[in-house]
């Protein structure tokens, strides 16, 4: 009977996870957040099929002379995708940031190894039963070295969620406060799971646990991604008019809206073609995001339409006119390690918002900045 109750959780968990990998795999995003969650999912996918296994073999029984060895294996997998989950979630708190060391080859080799610790352990365990051993019967029993191994893994989340929490305060857009905290919120989801486990292995809170967090994680993540332009991967304009509706209610310093759009960006997509036209955007993105990231109070990004982004900050003037410079030397060197055949470029309309503006006030007056800006260019040789 627990047995049965014991592999029921286990089943319903699987369901959940192997629907959210389903859902994920059907989505046409591949940012590196999504990447990250699939990896999440996957590995939480291995970890409670070897519980369920475990449960059903050293239940059930089906070869009594390989109880104790099958049971060793399976508990050692558990064990392991436990720790490559976590690795996962590691990478998917990174990505949150703007500046990823995951994003970096030599860095993701790097990162390995903390994730190597705590598998030699397990493999380990197979000779000194130091983190648990198999008795005769099969019974799974864990020892000392099982605490300090999800102590280890605790603070491994601690120290990736930290950077995220901190993040919370600074971040001007309200759902993407709520989406960094749920996805802070992992190293409690194991705290939980590890101290509710203490009751006894007959009781699979652990995978409920992880279970839970990953269902909150997949939808949050897909509420978010409806915002997000899907090329370019910053805000949506539906995103952008909402958000200003709050912003122009809810702000404390002055708000500076910059329009901008990429020069000749026409030229490009007559001669190089409507796929290099998508690929200068996406750089441009990267480059808004790059200059961006070292804002204590991080702009708002937002492509407006076409080859236009609106870039909406909360400052003074002073950080209004040093952002301007930050695109556009940002730019300048991303474009020199590019090696296009073609120079990417940007002109930049400035609007600080007064209360008599509304939304489509404050856009316009960004607007016509910038048609200003692009009347007196120089024309392109």
């Amino acid at each position: 009977m627990v047995t049965a109750l014991y592999a029921e959780v286990y089943v319903i968990c699987l369901i959940i996870d192997s629907l959210l990998l389903f859902w994920s795999g059907k989505s046409d995003s591949n940012s590196a957040e999504e990447q990250w969650l699939r990896r999440l999912l996957l590995s939480f996918f291995a970890n409670f099929a070897c519980n369920l296994l475990f449960a059903l073999f050293n239940g059930f029984r089906p070869i009594p002379a390989l109880v104790v060895p099958a049971s060793y294996l399976l508990k050692s997998l558990y064990h392991i995708t436990l720790c490559l989950g976590v690795y996962a979630w590691c990478g998917y708190a990174e990505s949150q940031r703007r500046e990823t060391v995951f994003s970096r080859k030599l860095f993701r080799w790097l990162s390995l190894i903390p994730l190597l610790i705590p598998v030699a352990g397990v493999i380990v365990n197979l000779w000194t039963h130091g983190l648990f051993e198999i008795t005769a019967e099969g019974r799974y029993i864990r020892h000392i070295q099982f605490h300090y191994q999800m102590l280890y893994l605790v603070a491994a989340t601690l120290f990736f969620s930290l950077p995220l929490i901190r993040r919370i305060p600074l971040e001007f857009e309200p759902n993407r406060k709520s989406h960094l905290a749920l996805s802070a919120s992992f190293p409690l989801c194991l705290l939980i799971g590890w101290f509710m486990s203490n009751l006894g292995e007959g009781y699979p809170v652990m995978c409920v646990c992880v279970a839970i967090e990953l269902l909150c994680m997949y939808m949050d993540s897909s509420t978010n991604q409806i915002s997000l332009d899907k090329l370019t991967q910053v805000n949506n304009r539906q995103n952008l008019l909402s958000f200003l509706e709050y912003k122009l209610l809810n702000h404390e310093e002055s708000l500076f809206l910059l329009m901008m759009d990429v020069d000749y960006f026409k030229s490009i997509n007559d001669t190089y073609g409507h796929l290099e036209g998508d690929d200068a955007l996406i750089h441009v993105a990267k480059v808004l995001k790059r200059a961006c990231g070292s804002y204590q109070r991080r702009p708002y990004i937002s492509r407006y339409g076409g080859d236009e982004f609106i870039i909406l900050l909360e400052g003074s003037k002073a950080e209004c006119d040093r952002l301007c410079e930050d695109i556009q030397s940002t730019l300048t060197e991303v474009c020199a390690s590019l090696n296009k055949p073609y120079s990417l470029t940007l002109s930049i309309g400035v609007a600080r918002w007064h209360p008599s503006m509304g939304v489509k006030d404050f856009i316009e007056s960004a607007d016509n900045a910038l048609y200003e800006i692009k009347r007196n260019r120089p024309p392109r040789r």
